[in-house]
């Protein structure tokens, strides 16, 4: 396309210079030169990111004018969290207010399907002009871009953004060089407790044998504190529907699937009802505590109160396994595995997908942004800004720069930048595990009764059977 040369004439110069009368820059309706985009277009993106990831967002918006000079991008910080910008999406779509590019996770992206407002991306993905080559498309983590696909129907719908994962935190200080031979022998067989016991735990060893040493050898050596209700607790986990859901996973239980095209709610199973039965003992015993069990209290806050030794949470999140005001050191390994089953560590994080809004120029300017800011050097930047998110691609991980940011020898002992060093060193070790469920209408409401599901349990076993099968029906209303 030829630029368009506009005369201003007021001054009746001989030369007419365009930049004096105004080109794309200034008049975002007259199309200049460059780019895939050939009319101005403007699209507007939706993110609940921070300040940080704001700032890194609105750099981008301006270095992307310069690739694609025709497209102006909005960028817009929503207030709340991931569930809120999803109900404004929804709530947008019938006055034709809602964003062309947005955070999402899979279970949202499931609805906007079903309203038929979620773009298939292959389209994009594939083309041979302005699509990934296959080169590009190998170097995302697999199971990044697999997420995007489990869905109804087939094709892609959502692609990888800002993506974390759950990690065990532990006290360094309290467990490792512990020797608890005196109590049980057959741990770690009989050699005091160290950083590669500590991170290749299954859930059998650590609620059989770990947690009730533990607890015998605190009744005189005082190595944990009580917690407010005077009882003495190991292990918390932050998220009660992740733990079912990962159990599930590990153990190879049933969750949900989708067949035929539709969703099916799968975990109503007598290996399950057991499974959560003998969590419940654990709980029993103060081996066990979760965020729904502790009334809905963070499990951090009491690891780093030294009220409990483990806490598995997001690492999204791992800023808040450590007080400076009780500075310990932090390890950091892979959540417990079932002793028999593959290793499985759920997936967690904001993708990003394309909203409809039967414009194709828009479509294929959202693309083109989400594309830019996901090349090789703004993953690398976005990750290693972010202190747990983690970058998107496998080159990232290899970089030294992330190198760099792993290496904790140069950290203070006791140190948040330490535990930081560890949790991006823990992601190489824990990228080949990730997992995630199929997604389809309902399965946000799968995610929610699991959770209660496993709250209850834990707190009275006795209703097991009661409790799977209304947590069934409530699954099913939701279809």
């Amino acid at each position: 396309m030829k630029k368009k040369i506009i005369s201003c004439g007021l001054l009746a110069l001989a030369a007419i210079s365009i930049s004096a009368c105004g080109n794309g820059e200034n008049n975002p309706d007259v199309p200049v030169e460059g780019g895939i985009i050939d009319t101005p277009v403007t699209i507007t993106v939706w993110t609940t990111a921070g300040t940080a990831g704001q700032n890194i967002l609105s750099g981008w918006v301006e270095d992307f004018k310069k690739v694609e000079p025709n497209v102006t991008v909005n960028n817009v910080k929503q207030s709340g969290g991931y569930d809120d910008l999803k109900t404004m999406i929804e709530t947008g779509f019938s006055g034709n207010n809602y964003p062309d590019l947005a955070y999402c996770y899979p279970d949202h992206v499931a609805d906007y399907i079903n309203y038929g407002k979620a773009m298939r991306l292959d389209q994009f993905i594939d083309n041979p002009d302005y699509g990934w080559t296959e080169e590009e498309k190998a170097d995302f983590i697999p199971a990044y871009l697999e997420e995007g696909q489990k869905y109804t129907i087939e094709g892609t719908y959502s692609l990888p953004f800002s993506k974390s994962t759950e990690a065990m935190f532990y006290n360094e200080d309290v467990l490792v060089g512990l020797d608890l031979s005196g109590i049980d022998a057959t741990i770690n067989n009989g050699m005091p407790l160290t950083n590669a016991y500590l991170q290749n735990l299954t859930w059998e060893e650590l609620f059989e044998k770990l947690c009730p040493a533990l607890i015998e050898y605190d009744k005189t050596n005082n190595i944990i504190e009580p917690c407010d209700d005077g009882v003495t607790r190991v292990f918390g986990y932050d998220s009660d529907d992740n733990l079912f859901i990962t159990l599930a996973q590990q153990y190879g239980y049933p969750y949900t699937g989708i067949k035929d095209g539709k969703g099916t709610i799968d975990f109503n199973t007598k290996e399950m009802k057991d499974l959560l039965v003998k969590f419940s003992d654990y709980y029993k015993k103060g081996y066990l505590i979760t965020k729904g069990t502790n009334e809905d209290a963070y499990v951090n806050e009491l690891f780093t109160a030294n009220q409990l030794l483990f806490s598995v949470g997001s690492t999204g999140g791992m800023t808040y396994q450590f007080n400076s005001n009780n500075p310990m050191n932090v390890g950091v390994g892979m959540i417990p595995q079932a002793a028999e089953g593959a290793p499985a560590t759920i997936m967690q994080g904001p993708s990003m997908c394309i909203l409809d809004h039967s414009d194709s120029n828009r479509s294929l300017a959202a693309w083109l942004f989400y594309k830019y800011i996901t090349e090789e050097e703004n993953t690398l930047e976005w990750g290693l800004s972010s202190t747990g998110y983690y970058p998107i691609r496998r080159s990232n991980l290899t970089d030294p720069a992330y190198l760099e940011l792993s290496d904790e020898t140069a950290a203070p002992n006791q140190s948040l930048e330490k535990l930081i060093a560890r949790g991006f060193s823990y992601f190489t070790d824990v990228e080949s595990t990730l997992f995630t469920s199929p997604v389809f209408k309902g399965s946000s409401t799968a995610r929610e009764q699991v959770g209660g599901l496993l709250t209850q349990t834990l707190l009275n076993p006795s209703n097991v059977d009661s409790l799977f099968s209304e947590a069934v029906e409530q699954c099913k209303l939701a279809l």
